[in-house]
């Protein structure tokens, strides 16, 4: 259940322990196989993710870089997909502009904003095709969001994030009450789960290696 405070409920907190066993990152990245035994009824699985009875939400949101569509994007997308209405509700997918990218580190090595965001349609049609009607994608320049607006704010009841992000969450239900006056959003939360738990970062600095040492094994052969 929602906790009071701060309005957050983990959606995978008691992960079972298959989840985490030895994956290489290409399996990660591509297949992406996770095998989760022993839920309860009062839990739904869609793609790894549980989704306990009664987290169902007519508008979500849910944002982010979505660079390279890794294990973490997957899941966070899974979960904001299972966590719509299946017959009325909606999804909002924030994608993060290039602008506000350049000081990521490795920061060459993320794709533009039409590919990364033609990799996330991509994604959500092929896991939900049911949906394709009621997703919006839409480039995000700004810390918050549609859901941290005027314009948008009230169309919003609910924002997927990883652990890792919470606190931008928490920051924005603040911002939401004490700036515009509007209602805090469920935080439906996921955590990471390792090995599953490679970052962005890291993926984009072992491609960057792998550049590095074709360049070099090019000029060797000269």
């Amino acid at each position: 259940s929602l906790q009071q405070a701060n309005h957050v409920v983990f959606l995978d907190d008691e992960l079972d322990d298959q989840s985490s066993q030895l994956a290489n990152v290409e399996d990660i990245m591509v297949n992406g196989n996770d095998e989760f035994d022993d839920f309860d009824d009062s839990c739904q699985l869609i793609g790894g993710v549980r989704v306990p009875s009664g987290c169902l939400f007519e508008q979500v949101a849910v944002g982010g870089t979505f660079d390279g569509m890794h294990y973490g994007h997957r899941k966070l997308l899974t979960l904001a997909v299972s966590s719509v209405n299946p017959v009325s509700g909606k999804l909002v997918v924030g994608v993060t502009v290039d602008q506000m990218l350049q000081k990521k580190a490795y920061a060459d090595q993320i794709p533009n904003l039409q590919e990364r965001m033609d990799g996330v349609r991509d994604f959500i049609y092929r896991l939900a095709p049911g949906i394709k009607n009621r997703v919006r994608l839409m480039p995000i320049s700004d810390e918050y969001g549609p859901p941290g607006t005027v314009e948008y704010g009230t169309n919003f009841d609910a924002l997927v994030l990883s652990h890792e992000t919470l606190d931008n969450g928490c920051k924005l239900n603040q911002h939401r009450v004490n700036n515009l006056g509007l209602q805090p959003l469920a935080l439906l939360c996921t955590r990471r789960t390792e090995p599953h738990g490679m970052s962005s970062t890291a993926l984009r600095r072992r491609k960057w290696e792998l550049q590095q040492q074709k360049q070099q094994k090019t000029r060797s052969e000269l």
